[in-house]
């Protein structure tokens, strides 16, 4: 795996949170599936501080993260772009996780 970016890893992930659309009317699913996993994030990426994350640590991240857009109803296309951004400014790459798709 080639190195990861960890501040630009978290940066991305969480810019995607942020920047997604909503579809998911249902507030008590919103909270767990989308504000929950967001705070996992985050306090990940404070833990983590500056150290070099794992393939283990990036994949759960993005399982976080995958949580989060299905909850939104995020279009599969378009979680795949999602992917590939974060996959282009952090330096991590699925291959190497073992992950083809969501």
């Amino acid at each position: 795996m080639t190195d990861i970016d960890t501040a630009a890893f978290f940066g991305a992930v969480l810019k995607t949170i942020a920047s997604t659309p909503n579809h998911c009317t249902d507030q008590e699913e919103y909270a767990t599936g989308v504000l929950e996993p967001a705070a996992r994030i985050r306090a990940f990426e404070e833990e983590a501080g500056n150290r070099r994350l794992t393939p283990g640590d990036a994949e759960e991240v993005l399982g976080l993260l995958e949580t989060t857009l299905r909850t939104k109803r995020t279009p599969g296309e378009e979680r795949e772009y999602y992917l590939q951004y974060i996959e282009k400014v952090s330096g991590i790459s699925r291959a190497s996780l073992g992950v083809s798709a969501w």
